[in-house]
C-alpha cells in the first residue's frame, strides 16, 4: 500500500512539473492545446527566444493564449505536504533497509577500497576492511545523488537542444516548401504573361488575314455578280438587244480581267509564334 502512494504521489508530481525544465511549477500557466503546464518564466522565454508555437504539441501558441494556473500552487502545496510525510516514512523504511546484514547496525560507512557500504562496526572490529580507505556514507551518497542530478540536468538541456534542433529542421521545411511555392507563382505568371502575348500575336496575324479575306470576298462577289449580269443579258436579249450591248458587255467584263490575278496573291502569314521570351520567361 506504502509503494502503491509513493508511485501515485511520484505521478502526480510529474503532472505538476514544467515540462520545459523539468522542475517544480513556478507561476504555473496551460498550453490551451495540448493542457500541458509550465513556468511562466520558461513558457515566455521559449516564445520569444525559440519560436512562437507550444514546444510539446508543436501548435501556434503566443503568450496572450496561455492559461493562467492560479489554482496549482495551492494543489503543488498540497501535494509537497503528502511528500513530506511519504518521505518520513519513506526514511523510516529506507533505515530499516539500510542494516548491516551481519551485526545489524545502520550502514554508515563506505568502504573506499572494497566500494561497498558497512557499519561502524565492520570498519572497526569486522577485520575484513582492516586498512582499507572509509568516508562517511551520507558524504559519498550526496556526492552520488549530485553527480546524477548533474547528469540529469545535462540530460534535460541534450533535450531542449534536440527540440530546438527539431524546430530548426520544420523551420526549413516551411522555407523550402515557401520557396516551392513561390517558385510555382513565378512560373504561373510567366506562363500567363506567355499567354497573353501568344494572343497578341494571334490577334495581330488573324487581323491581316481577315484584311486579306475580306478583299478577295468582295472581288468575288463582284465577279459572280457580273457573271449573273451577262448570263441574264444572254438569255433574256433579243438578238438585236444583245448585239447592241455586246460592246458594253464585253467592257465589263475587261475592267474584270484587267486586274492581274497576282494583285490578289498575298504573302502567307506564318503560322509560327515567336519563342525567345518564353525560355528566357520560364528560365529565369
Amino acid at each position: 500500500m506504502e509503494c502503491y502512494n509513493s508511485n501515485s504521489e511520484s505521478t502526480l508530481a510529474e503532472v505538476f512539473r514544467c515540462f520545459i525544465c523539468m522542475e517544480k511549477l513556478r507561476d504555473a500557466h496551460l498550453c490551451p492545446h495540448c493542457s500541458k503546464l509550465c513556468c511562466y518564466v520558461c513558457i515566455r522565454r521559449w516564445l520569444t527566444e525559440q519560436r512562437s508555437q507550444c514546444p510539446h504539441c508543436r501548435a501556434s501558441l503566443h503568450l496572450h493564449e496561455l492559461v493562467n494556473c492560479r489554482w496549482v500552487e495551492e494543489v503543488t502545496q498540497q501535494l509537497d505536504t503528502l511528500q513530506s510525510v511519504s518521505s518520513l516514512a519513506g526514511r523510516k523504511e529506507e533505515s530499516e533497509r539500510d542494516k548491516c546484514p551481519s551485526h545489524l547496525e545502520k550502514l554508515s560507512v563506505y568502504c573506499w577500497t572494497c566500494r561497498c557500504c558497512i557499519c561502524h562496526q565492520c570498519a572497526l572490529w569486522g577485520g575484513t576492511h582492516s586498512g582499507h580507505t572509509f568516508k562517511p556514507l551520507d558524504e559519498v551518497y550526496d556526492q552520488h545523488v549530485t553527480q546524477i542530478k548533474d547528469e540529469v540536468a545535462q540530460l534535460r538541456r541534450r533535450l531542449m537542444e534536440l527540440i530546438t534542433i527539431v524546430q530548426e529542421v520544420e523551420r526549413n521545411v516551411e522555407s523550402v516548401r515557401s520557396a516551392k511555392e513561390e517558385r510555382v507563382r513565378e512560373i504561373r505568371n510567366a506562363v500567363e504573361l506567355m499567354i497573353a502575348r501568344l494572343d497578341s500575336q494571334l490577334k495581330t496575324k488573324l487581323l491581316t488575314l481577315m484584311g486579306q479575306k475580306d478583299s478577295l470576298t468582295q472581288e468575288t462577289e463582284q465577279l459572280e455578280h457580273l457573271l449573273h449580269e451577262v448570263e441574264h443579258q444572254l438569255h433574256t436579249n433579243a438578238r438585236s438587244e444583245l448585239i447592241c450591248k455586246s460592246g458594253e458587255l464585253s467592257r465589263m467584263i475587261h475592267g474584270i480581267r484587267k486586274k492581274p490575278m497576282t494583285s490578289f496573291v498575298t504573302a502567307p502569314v506564318p503560322a509560327d509564334f515567336h519563342r525567345g521570351y518564353l525560355n528566357t520567361s520560364v528560365e529565369s
